[in-house]
């Protein structure tokens, strides 16, 4: 349910909306990169400016797959991830645009070695997850990201080796 004159998003909405966002946090997760471009819109919205410091609008799908797959960022076969989803509210711009606001919590940690015997560093961070939907052709796609970051838990800013993101 919306804010006073808001529409609430239908049935159908959230459950495609929902398996939507389902599959960003699986393929982040699961460094699945075929499927994370599948579910995305043409041009993202991405504010990371608390998680590597990338703010874009309108950034093409594929600079963003870039960004996410990149060695230094996601992309690192040492670094192990899990987004949970928490309560959400959502809200509906248009038949063709809605966006969620989550609870959230991205547990990241990196190994030390391949075997993955060694924990090297891991850090989570929990906040606020803001995600865009655009409907194009009659399909839902993930459009955007924006997270506020309440806190981070552990050594978080030093998962990442890299400055991945920054230079897209």
């Amino acid at each position: 349910m919306g804010s006073v004159g808001q529409q609430s998003i239908t049935f159908e909405e959230w459950l495609a909306c929902s398996a939507v966002l389902y599959d960003w946090a699986d393929n982040y997760d699961n460094k699945n990169w075929d499927g994370l471009r599948d579910i995305l819109a043409p041009k993202l919205l991405v504010d990371y400016a608390k998680v590597n410091n990338a703010k874009f609008v309108d950034l093409p799908a594929e600079k963003y797959i870039e960004m996410m797959s990149d060695p230094l960022f996601l992309g690192d076969p040492l670094i192990v991830s899990q987004h949970l989803i928490g309560a959400t509210k959502w809200e509906k711009i248009s038949d063709e645009e809605v966006v969620s606001h989550h609870q959230s919590r991205a547990a990241h940690q990196r190994w030390a070695d391949e075997q993955r015997s060694v924990v090297a560093v891991k850090g989570h961070g929990h906040g606020v997850v803001t995600t865009f939907y655009k409907k194009l052709d009659g399909v839902w796609k993930w459009a955007g990201i924006r997270t506020k970051v309440i806190w981070n838990e552990y050594d978080f800013e030093h998962v990442f080796v890299g400055k991945a993101g920054k230079d897209v």
